[in-house]
């Protein structure tokens, strides 16, 4: 076999090479059968503009022209712009030159290079946004789907290369609901205050501060302390001192810039009011814990945020607050909960996907199935994925179990734009191989969306082997070379008829 193959590739380059030496051949043959007189051009007469009364010389072009080949192509006819006139014309207006403005660059002007920007001290960065879903084919693999929808997430954007979905825009926060209620009881309120009748006040005070803290995710925390301001006010009207602190007391927990208008309240509400503040800043404050399943949400008391879930050791003034837990797509969390000093309180948030997210997740699975793994052609679902988030990149790994109950993932990342796929990255979760790790499957699909590596495609045939390694390849390509040899062979050597490669013979 190793003979044959040797021979293949001896007529392989005899194709190569016998074409270019019989048009050689050819080309010089020719020129021996070219005569010096084989063309005999006409002279031909011009007359040049001249003075009136005197003859034009008359110029006579070779005859003889040798067949000499020329790099540049013979032009026949006229040229396009006859050549200017040996005598200026004389005309009855004397000519104006048009002055023409100069150049705004000189023309040899050197190129810094430096100027340049080089693409080599330029960090790539990613051309389009990123989606990322995990997803598990297994109802037992949903635990270590989220978690590693979470390490993926955490290690591709630790670079700040990679810009991922704004999840916030493509699932905006619900509109607060308008407390109606607890804004009209608030008016109540107040007018009863202003009409000197302290007990009606405190009634409709006290239902609107139980109306505000029914809603802590919509209200406002500036007009509950004010709420409470006014319930203490009119509690002290009443001769109420211990309920009048206590109101003080939740007012300057609620919102702590809330301060008594002197041109509404008298100096005992004002000194009562600030002794209240002075007694909850002299208290030790306490600290709070939240979680959120699932993590990643943002946690906020008193309209001010305070980081992501998981939340751990935050320290926040004793007393009641609102805890409100967000995630883009999910249902609001918020609840009141009691901060004691000294103390630690917990928050455990269930956060509910909303509709549209529930859509987006159900197409995420079925992205993620052995199915679209193996499809050759962008799924349907993938598709409708970067649609719905403007995303170029979606990236998704499957986390499955095999029958001894061990888990394994797999990952797959989609260009939707050029329909190029990274594929065949598998991702141990025991955490003994390294090369497998979640952070080397993030630093494979950074790769692949900043253009550094790009998507494996498969050569090889159903049995595995190369084309240039089957025997009955080689034989064809020999066979077909002696052919194509022996007619550029006989083509070469014959000066008569030509041969046709298709009958053996000459002619057609």
């Amino acid at each position: 076999m190793n003979t044959f193959r040797r021979l293949a590739l001896l007529l392989t380059l005899l194709l190569a090479v016998l074409p270019a030496h019989a048009q050689t051949t050819r080309k010089k043959a020719a020129r021996k059968k070219a005569t010096p007189s084989s063309k005999v051009v006409k002279a031909k007469k011009k007359k040049k503009p001249g003075i009136k009364g005197q003859k034009s010389p008359v110029t006579a072009e070779p005859t003889d022209v040798q067949d000499v080949e020329s790099p540049q192509p013979l032009v026949f006819g006229e040229p396009e712009q006859p050549s200017p006139p040996d005598r200026p014309v004389a005309t009855d207006k004397p000519t104006v030159a048009t002055p023409v403005p100069p150049p705004a660059t000189k023309p040899h002007e050197p190129v810094n290079p430096n100027a340049r920007p080089s693409l080599a001290n330029t960090p790539a960065v990613a051309s389009g946004t990123v989606a990322l879903f995990s997803v598990a084919r297994t109802p037992a693999a949903a635990d270590a789907a989220a978690r590693l929808e979470g390490e993926l997430t955490r290690h591709l954007q630790r670079g700040g290369d990679i810009p991922f979905v704004d999840l916030g825009t493509a699932f905006p926060p619900p509109e607060p609901t308008p407390l109606t209620q607890a804004d009209g009881l608030y008016e109540e309120g107040r007018a009863a205050y202003d009409n000197l009748d302290p007990e009606a006040a405190e009634a409709k005070f006290r239902a609107a501060a139980e109306s505000y803290e029914k809603s802590p995710g919509d209200f406002r925390p500036e007009r509950l302390g004010e709420t409470y301001l006014f319930l203490g006010a009119a509690r002290l009207l009443n001769g109420d001192a211990a309920g009048a602190k206590a109101a003080f007391v939740r007012g300057a927990v609620a919102e702590p810039s809330t301060r008594p208008d002197k041109a509404l309240f008298g100096q005992d509400v004002q000194k009562a009011f600030d002794d209240a503040r002075a007694e909850v800043g002299a208290r030790p404050a306490g600290t709070l814990v939240v979680e959120s399943r699932p993590a990643g949400a943002r946690v906020s008391v008193r309209g001010q945020e305070l980081g992501v879930t998981p939340l751990r050791g935050v320290t926040v003034p004793a007393g009641h607050h609102a805890v409100v837990v967000t995630l883009p797509g999910h249902t609001p969390h918020a609840e009141y909960t009691e901060v004691k000093s000294g103390a630690s309180a917990q928050v455990k948030a269930e956060l509910s996907p909303g509709p549209g997210l529930t859509a987006l997740r159900d197409a995420s699975v079925r992205a993620g199935s052995q199915a679209a793994f193996d499809s050759e052609t962008l799924p349907p679902d993938t598709a409708a994925i970067a649609d719905r988030l403007d995303a170029r990149y979606v990236v998704v790994a499957a986390v499955s179990q095999d029958k001894k109950g061990r888990l394994k993932a797999e990952l797959q990342a989609w260009d939707v734009r050029t329909q190029a796929r990274l594929r065949g990255v598998d991702i141990d979760l025991s955490g003994r191989e390294r090369d497998q790790s979640p952070e080397a499957a993030a630093q494979q699909a950074r790769d692949f969306i900043q253009g550094a590596i790009s998507p494996r495609v498969a050569e090889s045939g159903a049995s595995g082997q190369s084309l240039l390694k089957r025997p009955w390849f080689w034989a064809v390509v020999g066979g077909a070379a002696a052919v194509t040899a022996g007619a550029v062979f006989v083509a070469t050597q014959d000066k008569g008829r030509p041969f046709n490669p298709i009958t053996g013979g000459t002619g057609f």
